[in-house]
């Protein structure tokens, strides 16, 4: 039960953090979710076919994946509640597997920071940080990986890192206002994270971060 709470206490800091990256398509589905979720399960079950028939086939195995990716970050995007994790959980560690797949054959940056997005939902927090880490060797300048590696990090309290990653993506050019806007409120909760660690050994109060994008 207490991994389970620790696992929803991620969701709720840094849900609404990685969901900005995904897509506003998922923002506003309200009673729409049973039709989405019947959509992607008819999808999946249409890829999986075509694979049976061409199991090599990269790209439809990339749109497995893909598929998986989105179903998983549109119902986390929708509905936290602890007895849905298991659910969500399930779903991205199949795109988590699927991926890796793919990068037998093809590698880009883009498939490897969704992988590593999926397997930090899934608590394989080893993998995400060595994924993250390569997708950026690929892309030093992705704009993705520099914000989801920033929020990866600053879920796991090392905000100095995080702030690091998220100026690397401020100093890009032509990024959108919106994207200066939303990295400069980050950058912000994680030098306060910084100011709260260094005031928990003076008043003893461990209080945990709650950080979003608003």
């Amino acid at each position: 039960m207490q991994k389970k709470t620790q696992k929803l206490t991620v969701y709720v800091i840094v849900g609404l953090l990685i969901i900005s990256l995904v897509g506003t398509s998922f923002m506003f589905l309200g009673d729409m979710r049973p039709t989405v979720g019947k959509n992607y399960q008819d999808q999946i079950n249409s890829l999986k076919q075509a694979l049976e028939a061409n199991p090599q086939d990269t790209q439809t195995r990339l749109a497995l994946a893909d598929t998986y990716y989105d179903w998983g970050m549109q119902t986390l995007s929708q509905d936290m509640a602890e007895e849905n994790l298991a659910t969500t959980t399930s779903i991205l560690q199949q795109a988590v597997t699927e991926y890796q797949e793919v990068l037998k054959t093809e590698k880009n940056a883009n498939i490897l920071v969704d992988m590593a997005t999926a397997a930090f939902y899934t608590s394989q927090n080893e993998l995400a940080d060595q994924t993250f880490q390569e997708a950026l060797q690929e892309d030093p300048n992705f704009y993705n990986g520099l914000y989801n590696y920033g929020v990866f990090l600053y879920s796991q309290g090392d905000y100095g890192k995080a702030i690091e990653q998220w100026e690397k993506a401020l100093a890009l050019e032509n990024i959108s206002t919106d994207n200066k806007e939303r990295l400069e409120r980050n950058i912000k909760l994680a030098q306060d994270g910084i100011v709260q660690q260094f005031q928990q050994p003076e008043n003893g109060d461990s209080s945990d971060a709650n950080a979003e994008a608003k």
